[in-house]
């Protein structure tokens, strides 16, 4: 296997998709492979990656903090996922008087577009993201939104009365012991961290950096050995099982309504052609998530499996151009792992 993934990945430089990789894969009750290869950074200094490297998560942050939050908050009764928006945040923006809800925002079908918002000063961004109304009405229309998880890490913070990384860390991240998982901007241990298109440590994704404080769609750093921590946790073999029968049923379900692509609470469930980065071996329960800057994780509760691929795409690299060939690449590192799993 090491001689297949060291093929892939001097291809996948040879072809700019990353400097470097890490990748582990496991089950329930293991992680039974970790490695790593390459750099982690070729500018300003070259510098070798390791299994322990810190990587910015991108949009892997919606499920892997927000989700989950989220889903605590169902199973304490917190949170409704069929109730309006409205009945948690009173001056969410509406179109034509209809009515969001929670889990619209967790499918991608609220009808707000992805446009992003700029202003600098928290208040004012968050104003922004609430009260502006929708492009479309709810439930006509797919499209992928991080305005969606910044409203479901709001509606976290309200209904808990603690800020969201404050209720990660003592809820999810401190209790699977994942200890190198934090929201950015990251201040100690740079020389872990791994840079983006932005200087190790600093958040990518622009809202998310904008925002002065943790948000719901993006800016969490973690590493491969955390992320199995939480996969085994979604696989029921973590001593601290944090989500329960509610919750699971949400994310670890299909909850998106017919015609619109599957998804889960915040997962998705699509197809290989519709996710590229998705192993073809994992079975049509898995659940997965990616991250603009390179990053993917999946779950298989049929087979007990997981897979994550963290590399840096976007780090001195073209990234405008290299997106689809970077998805298609981790789904192949993915189907390489599992095939060694299964041998």
């Amino acid at each position: 296997m090491y001689t297949s993934l060291e093929t892939a990945c001097i291809s996948a430089v040879e072809d700019g998709l990353l400097h470097g990789i890490v990748v582990a894969a496991g089950r329930s009750t293991s992680i039974d492979f970790l490695w790593a290869w390459g750099n982690a950074s070729v500018y300003p200094e070259r510098r070798p990656i390791a299994v322990n490297s810190i990587f910015d998560m991108a949009s892997v942050t919606k499920v892997i903090a927000t989700a989950t939050a989220c889903g605590i908050c169902i199973d304490r009764g917190l949170l409704n996922p069929d109730a309006p928006v409205a009945d948690y945040i009173g001056n969410i923006g509406t179109l034509n008087n209809t009515r969001i809800l929670v889990r619209d925002l967790a499918t991608h079908v609220s009808g707000f577009s992805n446009q992003k918002v700029s202003n600098t000063d928290y208040y004012s961004f968050l104003k922004a993201i609430v009260e502006t109304p929708p492009q479309w009405l709810p439930r006509q229309r797919f499209e992928y939104s991080c305005r969606n998880f910044i409203l479901l890490g709001h509606i976290v913070e309200l209904v808990t009365g603690t800020a969201l990384a404050t209720f990660c860390k003592k809820n999810i991240f401190g209790p699977l012991g994942m200890k190198s998982t934090l929201f950015g901007p990251v201040a100690n241990n740079l020389k872990l961290v791994v840079p983006t298109e932005q200087p190790a440590g600093i958040i990518s994704d622009g809202q998310a950096r904008i925002a002065g404080r943790p948000v719901g769609n993006a800016g969490l750093f973690s590493t491969a050995e955390d992320l199995a921590r939480f996969c085994q946790m979604m696989l029921c073999g973590s001593k601290k099982e944090l989500l329960h029968g509610k919750s699971r049923l949400w994310l670890m379900h299909a909850c998106s309504y017919p015609t619109f692509p599957l998804h889960a609470f915040g997962w998705r469930m699509l197809k290989c052609s519709e996710a590229l980065d998705r192993p073809q071996i994992m079975s049509h329960a898995a659940i997965g998530h990616s991250g603009w800057t390179g990053q993917s994780v999946w779950i298989d509760p049929e087979q007990d499996r997981y897979v994550i691929v963290l590399t840096n795409r976007t780090h001195q690299l073209d990234h405008s151009s290299n997106y689809d060939r970077s998805w298609s690449f981790r789904g192949a590192v993915g189907d390489i792992l599992l095939s060694h799993l299964k041998a």
